[in-house]
């Protein structure tokens, strides 16, 4: 259990957590959400000591070992599976000793705890998980440093998942993954028998996992039993109830106060008057509704254009002389909602830069409706917004034929209002830099939204009104997102690459999602058989080596007898010292080829 006790946090002049006590259960699932900058993240740094305390404690059993992902990799020479192994240091200790030692018997109760913490396994446990996670066998024992950032964070998730603990703090751990992936570790979470805390956006990680929700607001933190559609229904009922007393105490106050403004100084109705003084006095101060959050976004509405907006046929796509995707054949008609979905790196990226014509395919014909506009999104548009820019410059600069009011009204349909479009793009959080973007791309009033990621950056609140307003938008959609509530809400086809291919799914997402695991589930199947094997030949490779210890042992002492015998027949020949010497070397020259049998085996 972690215990916190009138916790007080202050970050600079701000007071992120004021007298907050709470008490998180072992073997729970915990959710933490509230909006960017609440202090979710700074909690998690709290509990793991690495931030000091302005005032209370965080009691933790000294037997309770909390783990979270590394941000930095400090050996990236290592493989990307060496990595995983050393986040379990009582495995690579005890390797190191059964390497090192000489002694059989010793030997023999290494290789015993060795087992008992299934050593033998240990390797097949962690190739799983960074299979789960995307990794190719290919890539195992790969350096980290032949793998780009997000693939690194994977590395550092799949390492932390493999190390030994009690309680797992998980900061956001679906960002840089695919749905496919975001599948797999929901699923792995679901089944671990401990503790974890995630901070997480993805309201379907939330209710598929979690049993209590972490809710962190206006510099307290309260914990909610059940997952997160429960506990946002248990907060809108409590904050309707608060409204209410609220009211209801208001009224009286002012019913009170009206009869002691009335009568306070009037010598027949003073007692009285003191009285409702006193029940003034007395009434309880109720907490305060906290301000509700604008979260706005509001596509423009497209034109009439033909209803068949894009049709590519027989095209082969790719970089240089490498395909990617071939033979693709597609039809997107006006209002059409697809989802595209595939593994990183299967070429979703690249289908949706075809549509949004800033690819040319490598053979085959792609044809746009006339008059047609698209506006195309992705998220590392957002790293080529110019810092020293306002929102309102920055948009003014594509429509220098607009007049002020129009483009702070285009500003203003993503949340942009007078303050944050007048401040600098640098000073603008994540989610507000995706609302900038948004509102650039859309500024034409596009047929056709692109949206590749737009989820990163954006909590929940921003999602629902991002949700809100795609299903508002009577255009076209085509999505790339590991959000699965995103997806459900607002898209009806799917489309999958994989396999260099893009073919549509016949069924709805959790179709998808049963498929994804059973093909995880038969890969494993084929993984685990492989492995049995490998781990029956590395315990018989095991007692091959525990046996050559021996024989090297007995050979030593056989070798100490015979140099005696010689010495003693050398020094005073007799039969009785011969026969002896005789039995000695036949039995050296039987452990000598026992010796050189299983030397050649494990060669």
């Amino acid at each position: 259990m972690i215990n916190i006790k009138n916790l007080i946090f202050r970050l600079g002049s701000r007071v992120l957590f004021d007298d907050v006590t709470i008490s998180i259960p072992d073997n729970s699932k915990v959710g933490v959400v509230g909006h960017n900058g609440c202090g979710k993240t700074t909690l998690f740094r709290l509990i793991l000591g690495k931030e000091s305390l302005d005032g209370g404690e965080i009691i933790i059993p000294n037997k309770q070992k909390v783990v979270t992902v590394h941000q930095e990799l400090q050996d990236k020479n290592q493989t990307v599976l060496d990595l995983v192994l050393s986040s379990n240091a009582q495995l690579i200790n005890l390797k190191a000793m059964i390497d090192n030692e000489e002694d059989g018997n010793t030997l023999a109760e290494l290789y015993e705890q060795f087992e008992a913490i299934d050593g033998f396994s240990a390797e097949s446990q962690a190739s799983a998980i960074l299979a789960g996670l995307g990794f190719s066998s290919n890539d195992m024992n790969k350096p980290l440093s032949k793998f780009s950032g997000g693939w690194q964070v994977r590395a550092a998730l799949a390492a932390t998942l493999f190390a030994p603990s009690d309680t797992l703090l998980l900061d956001e751990p679906t960002n840089h993954l695919d749905f496919e992936t975001c599948a797999w570790l929901k699923n792995y979470l679901c089944k671990l028998n401990k503790s974890i805390l995630v901070i997480s956006h993805e309201r379907d990680l939330l209710n598929s996992l979690c049993d209590k929700i972490l809710h962190v607001s206006n510099s307290s933190i309260k914990l909610y039993s059940g997952n997160y559609d429960s506990f946002e229904e248990t907060r809108t009922r409590r904050l309707q109830e608060l409204s209410k007393n609220i009211e209801k105490q208001e009224t009286s106050r002012k019913h009170l106060q009206a009869f002691v403004d009335r009568f306070r100084y009037k010598a027949s109705k003073a007692k009285q008057a003191q009285s409702r003084i006193k029940m003034l006095e007395k009434m309880e101060t109720l907490p305060k509704i906290p301000p509700e959050r604008s979260t706005k976004f509001e596509f423009p509405q497209p034109s009439v254009v033909d209803r068949l907006l894009v049709q590519v046929k027989g095209c082969n796509l790719g970089y240089d002389s490498k395909i990617v995707i071939r033979d693709v054949n597609l039809k997107i008609d006006i209002a059409d909602r697809i989802a595209i979905l595939g593994a990183n790196g299967n070429g979703k990226s690249t289908l949706v830069k075809l549509i949004a014509n800033r690819l040319k395919p490598m053979a085959g014909s792609i044809e746009f409706a006339r008059g047609l506009k698209s506006a195309y999104f992705s998220q590392q548009q957002t790293d080529e917004l110019q810092l020293d820019k306002t929102p309102y410059e920055t948009l003014s600069s594509v429509l220098s034929g607009e007049n002020e009011q129009s483009i702070r009204s285009q500003l203003a349909r993503f949340g942009l209002t007078q303050q944050r479009a007048d401040t600098k793009v640098s000073k603008l959080s994540g989610g507000e830099k995706t609302r900038l973007l948004l509102s650039v791309i859309t500024r034409n009033s596009p047929h056709i939204l692109i949206l590749d990621e737009p989820t990163n950056h954006l909590d929940i609140e921003a999602r629902k009104a991002l949700i809100d307003a795609i299903n508002k938008y009577t255009g076209t959609l085509l999505l790339v997102t590991h959000d699965f509530h995103t997806i459900e809400a607002t898209c009806d086809q799917l489309l999958i690459v994989k396999d260099n291919l893009c073919k549509p799914f016949d069924g709805d997402l959790n179709d998808y999602i049963d498929h994804i695991l059973r093909d995880q589930k038969d890969q494993s199947s084929v993984r685990k058989k492989t492995e049995k094997s490998q781990r029956n030949n590395d315990r018989l490779s095991t007692k091959d080596e525990k046996k050559l210890k021996e024989l090297e042992a007995e050979m030593e002492i056989y070798n100490l007898k015979k140099s005696e015998l010689e010495t003693a027949l050398y020094a005073n020949y007799s039969s009785e010292i011969f026969e002896k010497l005789t039995d000695v070397e036949k039995n050296l020259s039987n452990l000598e080829t026992e010796w050189l049998r299983l030397h050649q085996k494990k060669q």
